[in-house]
């Protein structure tokens, strides 16, 4: 019996070593390039969607100098104009996060929202 159970005990880890695997193989690079002008985005790029375990990369240009903070993953990106300024990141906690404005000029507040969902 002691054998039967081993056994089964190292299909199990198999099978979970596989799934985890595959999971990460499977994990689509998700890129989304942002346009912030007048310290906002088109409606449609105001929430992005991604799956747990994909590799995001947000491209950011704007008209105006500022700086970006996405919550949950402590990411912040300064921006300047003429440029891109990159975040990439793992997506590994699931749920929606905002991305804010941090400014010299104190607007700020919520540009965007990141939508994590599980896989």
């Amino acid at each position: 019996m002691n054998r039967s159970l081993g056994s089964a005990r190292l299909a199990l880890s198999v099978a979970t070593a596989i799934l985890l695997a595959v999971a990460a193989v499977s994990a689509e690079p998700r890129v989304f390039d942002l346009a912030i002008h007048g310290g906002s985005l088109p409606s449609e790029q105001r929430v992005l969607r991604v799956q747990q375990g994909d590799a995001v990369t947000l491209r950011w240009t704007s008209d105006r100098s500022l700086t970006l903070h996405l919550h949950g993953y402590d990411v912040e990106q300064r921006v300047t104009p003429q440029t891109t300024a990159t975040m990439s990141f793992t997506a590994r906690a699931t749920g929606r996060f905002p991305v804010e404005i941090h400014g010299a000029d104190g607007r700020g507040g919520t540009l965007a929202y990141l939508e994590v969902h599980p896989r």
